[in-house]
């Protein structure tokens, strides 16, 4: 049975990844939502210089869980876990060729392999396309034209995929037995083979699983697979649940969660997923305690690889440390000789700067030439300094002399510990056995330390032509190995070393054993100390040095928190960590590094599965480790720049996403950080949620627990479905173009985050940019200008706003438009000729609305006539201009001044705001397509 478990997921993969490399990725990848790409930019992707940062289409569509402006539909689309069409397609394929492989090949198992996997082609294609309404955009139910299937099926090159085998009439019939409500609904002019409808059970059973996941859980699928009946097989309705929240530790699930999927052959996991702090997979029954036991010493090989093996610390000072292990003297030669990193080769020669001189150079290049060990000094200097900054560009018998220099500068510079000799000791003792005086102006060096680290490359060279004195030194019996291994009556290094290693891989096994067998965790008492990070009880010696390089975790002498040092004058900082956040943070450190980049603090809790969908481990490479991906990573357009994704790179390995991310304190920056976090989402598919404490479930496609008040007001609160999402990206990129805006600013930007004074600061950017515009700069106004227009047609405007609006349209029936490069007076004309006349009339006590109508109307009348900018009177029709101008001070002095104003002159502040509404009103109000803007008008009679 196991043959034909491990055949049923081979052929299904090779289907699998067929659909992947034939459909996949040379067509869907292409179609693409968004502007069109100019000639430069689509040459520039052809060349393979810029990667296509559009989102692609099947990524812009919920498969389940999306969003609709109908409440009601809305509320039955938030009950599901909102993950984009593209995963759910691809999720229904892998669960339908799973399904169909195993039954067919445990029914007949000498198949034709090269026919089945023919027919599972049409049932991966007919998969993928099951949805097509949801691709189509059209409403549920909708009968499914032919011309519309035919062109899907030819844009995804499924006609090549399956070799001509369906029309397109037999294609909708097969879809529409996937949705078993409407089967033989459209029967077709000639049936497919009943084998290809026989496929189609697999498909529903696949995606009626996929949406029970997303809505009810995890529960509901365990049930559904007992009572379906599509299964004739008996072997995948038995599964195993594994189900641990460790929030805390969010880099060791994930290698968990790797090993535990390498591990489930030959069939990968039901389902897996590492989200909101939480992994969930099922695994088959009948292996589940194999699997998980496999799996946890799998995960402790790769820590003790990547973390607790040798390493070797030299501090700011120039002393070296060796960390983590306890080797011997054949291990640290064999660690020194090819496994030391280059930068902590170079480390171990630091000497004082003021020695990088050129007395010292030169006497170097003397004593060094001949084994190619130079010194080339870096050109930034610090307090100390390597003579060997780059060591990888040594040659390689240059390299191999550096190597035995370095672990004889290792130990004579190793910090002084009981069971070394002391300093003068140990460089006495390598002078005793070279036997022969050192260089007059090596031995005039007064920094000890520095004198030492010379002193070794010294020994080095009179090493190479005496085989003898390298054994002395270097051999077996030699002086390093006394000084690392102790003799019989004198200890050695080794013994001061304190090794945790290994009981830290112990407490990780325990603490993943436990969480998997569902026990809950005993603390200890009475240990005095609390974890830093999980505030569980530890030890009072689980503390830890820089040198143990915790991922921005810092010592602290004093924090006023419980279970810290609490004395303000201590110079002893003392930090207490349990065993397995200290894994967490030490391996945090190692995927920085290989990721590159400043450490920015600790980091926000940021959660992307990188799986997602039924049996989502079918091809991924489990052998390969995570790769780290930033946001700026995503955003990324050039590659020549960096790091870059290119668009479906997460279907095929394991990513940890934005997992160093940190939210800013400043407004400015927390909108750029969200702006790039909402594009990432987009960008790689994944719904990707934001906790500032402990996670909870989140089903939307972007959430943001404590994202600021006004952020949420800006882009429609803190939980978004991906259909929301493009919206929120331009309000963001909105917002930076205010916040960029000479003379706008943060006063501006918070008025635009907030719904009820949008419109204002709107027309308030629109009006400086217009203002740009007209002295020769680029115009950006387009974007304001769609935006106040949504805005009025969605009647999205407060009590204050909308007056203003009316009155700007209205002056569009009185004052002829203002040509292009009109000033601001002319465009603010009649706004200012009501204003004034109004707070005259105030200061002279008149408070009558009706004689201030009539006063304003006779203003405007007199002062549009003069300076000739009357209206054409196609802007008024079936109205008097003597009608237009008084209904105009009607409108102004009732709901403006008395209504806006209050009947008193405004605020200069206000006034602005008020006046670029107007302004924005009046410029873009529509007008007849003759009107002229330098004609004079007629009056109507």
């Amino acid at each position: 049975m196991s043959d034909s478990l491990t055949l049923a997921s081979q052929v299904a993969a090779d289907v699998y990844q067929a659909l992947m490399t034939e459909v996949v990725e040379p067509f869907v990848l292409k179609d693409r939502k968004g502007h069109v790409l100019d000639q430069k930019k689509q040459r520039d992707l052809n060349a393979g210089k810029i990667i296509d940062t559009r989102v692609v289409h099947l990524m812009s569509i919920s498969g389940k869980g999306g969003y609709d402006p109908d409440p009601v539909k809305n509320a039955r689309y938030a009950e599901s876990a909102n993950i984009t069409l593209l995963d759910h397609l691809l999720s229904v394929t892998r669960g339908a060729l799973i399904f169909a492989a195993l039954d067919i090949l445990e029914r007949t198992p000498d198949i034709d392999l090269d026919e089945l996997r023919a027919e599972l082609r049409i049932q991966a294609a007919i998969a993928f396309v099951h949805d097509i309404d949801k691709d189509l955009c059209l409403p549920r139910g909708t009968l499914l034209s032919l011309e519309a299937i035919a062109e899907r099926w030819a844009q995804y090159g499924l006609d090549q995929f399956t070799g001509d085998a369906l029309t397109a009439d037999q294609v909708r019939f097969l879809i529409e037995h996937v949705e078993t409500t409407q089967a033989h609904r459209s029967p077709p002019a000639e049936y497919p083979p009943r084998r290809f409808s026989s496929l189609m059970r697999y498909v529903a059973l696949a995606d009626k699983l996929d949406g029970l996941w997303l809505k009810e859980g995890i529960d509901a699928v365990l049930e559904r697979l007992r009572k379906d009946g599509a299964l004739d097989s008996d072997l995948l309705r038995h599964w195993t649940l594994i189900d641990l929240f460790d929030p805390h530790h969010p880099f060791l699930v994930d290698e968990l969660q790797r090993a535990l999927s390498a591990c489930c052959k030959p069939v990968p996991p039901l389902i897996e997923g590492h989200q909101d702090g939480r992994l969930v997979m099922l695994v088959p029954a009948a292996q589940a305690n194999e699997i998980r036991d496999t799996a946890i010493r799998k995960v402790r090989r790769f820590l003790g690889r990547k973390l607790f093996g040798l390493r070797i610390n030299v501090s700011n000072r120039g002393l070296p440390e060796i960390l983590d292990s306890q080797p011997d003297h054949e291990q640290l030669t064999d660690f020194l000789s090819s496994k030391l990193e280059g930068r902590d080769l170079a480390a171990l020669f630091r000497v004082k700067s003021t020695l990088a001189n050129e007395a010292i150079t030169r006497a170097l290049d003397e004593l060094l030439g001949c084994i190619g060990l130079e010194p080339n000094w870096p050109k930034g200097q610090g307090q100390t300094i390597t003579p060997y900054p780059n060591p990888e560009a040594l040659s390689g018998n240059a390299q191999h002399a550096l190597r035995s220099a370095a672990h004889l500068a290792l130990l004579l510079n190793y910090k002084a510990v009981k069971q070394l000799p002391s300093y003068d000791a140990r460089e006495q003792a390598v002078l005793d056995v070279i036997a022969e005086e050192r260089p007059a102006w090596l031995s005039a060096i007064e920094d000890a330390a520095s004198r030492r680290t010379f002193t070794s490359l010294w020994a080095t060279q009179r090493a190479t032509t005496n085989p003898d004195l390298y054994a002395d030194i270097w051999g077996t019996g030699g002086l390093l190995h006394h000084w690392l291994e102790g003799t019989d009556d004198q200890p050695g290094l080794r013994d001061s070393i304190l090794a945790q290693g290994e009981s830290r891989l112990d407490a990780v096994v325990s603490h993943f054993a436990e969480r998997l067998d569902n026990k809950r965790m005993a603390a200890p008492a009475n240990l005095g100390k609390r974890c830093l990070i999980t505030d569980m009880p530890v030890r009072k010696d689980a503390t830890f040095k820089d040198s143990d390089k915790l991922y921005e975790v810092k010592k602290s002498a004093f924090s006023g928190r419980d279970g810290r040092l609490e004395n303000i004058d201590s110079a002893t900082g003392e930090t207490h960590i349990a065993p397995v956040s200290y894994a967490e943070h030490r391996l945090r450190s190692v995927v920085h590094a290989n990721a590159g980049g400043r450490p920015d603090g600790i980091p926000t809790l940021l959660s992307m599965s990188s799986t997602t969908g039924l049996f989502a481990g079918l091809v991924l490479d489990n052998e390969r480790d995570f790769q780290s991906l930033s946001v700026f990573d995503l955003a990324r357009e050039q590659v020549a720049k960096g790091k870059v994704y290119s668009g479906l790179d997460a279907y095929r390995q394991r990513f940890r996403v934005a997992r160093f991310e940190r939210v800013p304190v400043k407004t400015e920056e927390q909108t750029a950080l969200l702006h790039l976090l909402l594009r990432s989402a987009l960008r790689i598919g994944r719904p990707l949620h934001l906790f500032r404490g402990l996670p909870t479930n989140e089903k939307a496609f972007f959430a943001y627990d404590a994202m600021p008040r006004r952020l949420a007001d800006l882009i429609g609160g803190r939980r978004l479905r991906i259909e929301q999402v493009p919206a929120a990206i331009e309000r963001l990129e909105t917002a930076q173009l205010i916040l960029d805006t000479n003379g706008l600013g943060f006063e501006v930007f918070d008025r635009y985050t907030r719904p009820a004074t949008r419109l204002g600061a709107i027309c308030l950017t629109w009006s400086s940019l217009h203002e740009a515009a007209r002295s020769g700069k680029p115009d950006r106004t387009l974007r304001f200008k769609r935006e106040f227009e949504q805005c009025i047609e969605e009647n999205s405007m407060s009590d204050t706003e909308a007056p203003l609006v009316r009155l700007g349209h209205a002056a569009a029936r009185i004052q002829q438009r203002p040509h292009g490069s009109a000033s601001t007076n002319e465009e603010m004309l009649t706004f200012n000729l009501c204003l004034k006349t109004a707070i005259g009339a105030w200061r002279l006590g008149q408070r009558d609305p009706e004689s201030l109508a009539m006063s304003v109307a006779g203003e405007l009348e007199t002062n549009l006539a003069r300076k000739n900018k009357i209206a054409s009177a196609k802007n008024r029709p079936e109205e008097t201009l003597a009608d237009a101008f008084l209904s105009f001070a009607q409108l102004f002095v009732d709901d403006v001044w008395f209504g806006v104003m209050q009947g008193r002159p405004p605020a200069q502040s206000s006034r602005r705001i008020l006046g670029s509404i107007y302004r924005m009103s009046f410029l873009t109000a529509p007008r007849p397509k003759s009107e002229a803007t330098d004609a004079p008008a007629a009056a109507n009679s």
